[in-house]
């Protein structure tokens, strides 16, 4: 099973630990991936919101790249992941825009072929829920966890999603297959504050303490994300003014991570420690 592999930026600085946890839990299912070659930043949340077409070359640019491989490309940054499947349908689709974007693009040529997969979709469609569940070593049943999508995964524009937009599951079912206990709740998709952290953070503080604190009440253990800039500003929130006590944030592979060892690869990357997790799985 291999993948062309988009990192996109945060997984090669503030979420670099995302990144070796990925690696950890693909490489222990057989999961190669080929990261693509020179890639450069998508423009993520930011570059469409001041110039849409230069968002899309942006995008178009790596996934000319990534064309040279016959392999899915994986992005498993969920603002990567739509600005490049919103530009890969682009492409093609529109015959029009395919030949204005391959103009910019010269020499590199990108046709609109890959199918591009976030992680939820490859964890379920190159492991799947039944191997998961037959491979676990350590007994996560003692664990609650809240599945944060975040506001971006599902809301895709002129493309159609992956999962419901608006009360997705299907990370749900996967944290269920590893044992863990999934509480149902209404904040799947509330806003964490994403970009304002830079420009205004007590707005981020607000949303995201919202979050927090109905994850607290309903009684959760650990929040899990695949979204490394939700991650982040759920994490941060010891450190932009909250005082109340806080739960750790979980990216997704690291819940397969004390599933299949016990262990989590980026314990000294959490700002919230994730101590109390582990003590939990060694009781266990």
């Amino acid at each position: 099973m291999r993948l062309s592999y988009y990192p996109g930026c945060s997984l090669k600085t503030s979420s670099r630990f995302y990144e070796a946890s990925i690696l950890k839990v693909f490489s222990h299912y057989g999961i190669e991936l080929e990261e693509v070659d020179d890639w450069s930043c998508c423009g993520a949340s930011a570059a469409h919101t001041i110039d849409e077409h230069l968002a899309h070359l942006l995008s178009a640019r790596n996934l000319a790249l990534a064309e040279a491989r016959d392999y899915p490309l994986f992005a498993p940054c969920s603002a990567c992941y739509i600005r490049s499947r919103m530009t890969n349908e682009k492409v093609r689709d529109d015959a029009d825009f395919q030949t204005e974007v391959n103009e910019a693009l010269a020499p590199l040529v990108c046709e609109g072929t890959l199918e591009v997969k976030n992680i939820i979709e490859v964890l379920e469609e190159y492991v799947g829920v039944e191997a998961m569940a037959k491979n676990n070593r350590h007994d996560l049943s003692g664990l609650k966890a809240v599945p944060y999508y975040g506001c971006v995964l599902t809301r895709t524009m002129r493309i159609t999603p992956y999962d419901d937009k608006e009360n997705p599951e299907s990370m749900d079912v996967l944290i269920e297959a590893l044992g863990m206990k999934v509480v149902a709740w209404p904040y799947k998709m509330e806003c964490c504050g994403a970009g304002k952290t830079l420009t205004d953070k007590d707005v981020t503080r607000r949303l995201s303490e919202k979050i927090m604190d109905m994850a607290i009440t309903l009684g959760a253990d650990v929040i899990v994300t695949p979204c490394p800039l939700c991650q982040m500003n759920l994490d941060l929130l010891p450190l932009i003014g909250r005082t109340a006590a806080s739960l750790p944030v979980l990216f997704l592979p690291e819940v397969f991570e004390l599933a299949l060892f016990g262990s989590l690869t980026g314990t000294g990357s959490h700002i919230i420690p994730a101590d109390g997790v582990l003590k939990k799985i060694g009781e266990a």
